[in-house]
């Protein structure tokens, strides 16, 4: 299976590109508060770099700088990032903590920090949809 597409509205961070693309090498989703989370908003982000200077250098070595370049001229490419998740109790978490849905929604769109995004993918395993 190929790398879902992402899809983020959180414009406040350093990866965020315009048309609500992700930048990153990679993301990973995580859960806010270490237990299994009922709902997408116990999930988190943790790939978030709020916007600014000194921490866009930071998160350069996470930059799909090949993604990003194609993103920029290549008309229909889209950047996407590879994603680990160690949501287990998700429905589309698989084993090697990948997500094999086919598309991810990051929300959060004026988060000051990855407790404020959520993967709005997120469906409990087992729960009615």
């Amino acid at each position: 299976m190929g790398k879902p597409d992402v899809v983020c509205e959180v414009s406040t961070c350093n990866h965020w590109l315009p048309g609500k693309i992700c930048g990153a090498a990679n993301i990973d989703i995580l859960n806010e508060q270490g237990d299994m989370p009922k709902a997408s908003e116990a999930t988190k982000c943790k790939t978030f770099s709020k916007r600014g200077l000194g921490t866009m250098v930071a998160s350069f070595d996470n930059t799909n700088w090949g993604g990003v370049l194609s993103e920029a001229f290549v008309p229909g490419k889209q950047a996407v990032p590879s994603i680990t998740c160690t949501v287990q109790n998700c429905n589309f978490w698989d084993a090697g903590n990948r997500c094999n849905a086919t598309g991810i929604y990051v929300t959060g769109g004026g988060a000051n920090n990855d407790v404020e995004t959520d993967c709005h993918t997120f469906v409990q395993r087992g729960a009615d949809r």
